[in-house]
């Protein structure tokens, strides 16, 4: 949970480090993305009754409708692959391995004023989860889309006046019923996602 409360410190900072710009600027409705990719996991609790793997990588874009320089909605699409674990069943060895596509709806506030500048952003909506089965007799998988939200922060490194910035972040996810419990019953799947990518205006 210390992650998850850092991550909410930074979404506050890139709100306060721009709202005093936003007052003296008046402008029209401009457009901003970013592309990001790097690394992402499950993350580990008490009562996993499923072995959980070690963790791949991820990759992100998305486009925002900026309604100020501070703030902006907009639309994100992701896949993260969480990688694979060996396991046996009915004495037969297979490797089990999660994957995760993503569409939410964005939103995201960020700092206007000197090189490094930070930013938080938050998004709900739809995760289609997959766990996928390899035995030396067949492939198997199976899908199901799941509710989410997410919140990340992090900074952008933007020189002089260039409409690129190279950014760094991290996200927690939460997948609603996305996991199962010890009691085998449905229960929250949370990832953190650090990522490294490059962002437009």
């Amino acid at each position: 949970m210390k992650i998850l409360r850092t991550l909410v410190l930074v979404a506050i900072a890139a709100l306060v480090c721009g709202a005093a710009p936003v007052a003296a600027q008046t402008t029209g409705m401009t457009w901003a993305g970013s592309l990001y990719g790097g690394y992402a996991t499950i993350m580990e609790s008490d009562n996993e009754p499923l072995p959980v793997p070690g963790g791949s990588f991820g990759v992100r874009g998305n486009v925002f409708a900026m309604l100020d320089p501070v703030l902006g909605v907009g639309a994100e699409l992701g896949y993260h692959d969480f990688g694979s674990n060996d396991v046996q069943i009915d004495l037969v060895d297979a490797e089990l391995g999660y994957s995760a596509f993503q569409a939410t709806a964005q939103g995201i506030a960020r700092g206007t004023r000197g090189t490094v500048r930070p930013f938080g952003t938050l998004g709900l909506g739809l995760y289609s989860l997959r766990a996928s089965l390899k035995t030396e007799f067949g492939d198997e998988s199976e899908s199901e889309s799941k509710f989410g939200v997410n919140l990340g922060g992090g900074i952008q490194i933007k020189p002089s006046a260039s409409s690129i910035s190279f950014g760094l972040e991290a996200r927690w996810h939460t997948v609603f019923d996305g996991w199962i419990n010890d009691d085998l019953e449905e229960s929250a799947l949370d990832v953190l996602t650090v990522m490294a990518g490059i962002n437009f205006n």
